[in-house]
């Protein structure tokens, strides 16, 4: 029966740590360059600080890069729906982020869907002359060890108690 047990708790150990890896969310890396230089991650789902359906979304990038400076400053991703033909991004706090390009993503501002935009002209958005060029590049999503270490360290401990270990220490008042 011990050896059942044992058996049982190897194959569920396998089971978890060969299926299932715990990751943290994948990102998109953007980086705009021309005479201002901009550059920030966002989630492939972000969660917006604020929406209006149809219109635009607001949301707080990682790592937020501006002209070589880091701002924790939120960015707007307007609609193409919304004031024409091209979307926007704007960031209410500095004025040096004011452009519009093609659609940066897919499904409503509630819940939106960041695209890889590579290549395309953005234009400034005051004067409509060419600001300068972004790229993009999906960021691998990495395996986050704590998560597998704690679960590792649960199925052990309960493998531990179903086969009935008792510790051999002692304390002593002495």
């Amino acid at each position: 029966m011990r050896n059942l047990y044992r058996l049982s708790f190897v194959l569920i150990a396998l089971l978890v740590f060969g299926v299932g890896r715990a990751s943290a969310d994948s990102l998109i890396s953007y980086s705009f360059s021309g005479a201002n230089s901009v550059s920030f991650e966002l989630p492939v789902n972000p969660t917006p600080t604020s929406f209006v359906l149809g219109g635009d979304f607001q949301v707080t990038p990682i790592n937020l890069m501006i002209n070589g400076a880091a701002s924790s400053d939120t960015l707007v991703f307007f609609s193409s729906h919304f004031g024409g033909a091209f979307a926007a991004i704007f960031c209410p706090n500095c004025a040096t982020v004011s452009l519009t390009g093609p659609q940066f993503y897919s499904g409503s501002e509630a819940t939106p869907t960041m695209l890889v935009v590579n290549g395309a002209t953005l234009m400034n958005d005051m004067g409509g002359t060419p600001a300068g060029t972004i790229t993009s590049t999906p960021v691998t999503s990495t395996p986050e060890p704590s998560s597998t270490i704690l679960l590792g360290i649960g199925l052990l401990a309960v493998g531990l108690a179903v086969l009935g270990f008792k510790p051999h220490f002692a304390f002593s008042t002495r």
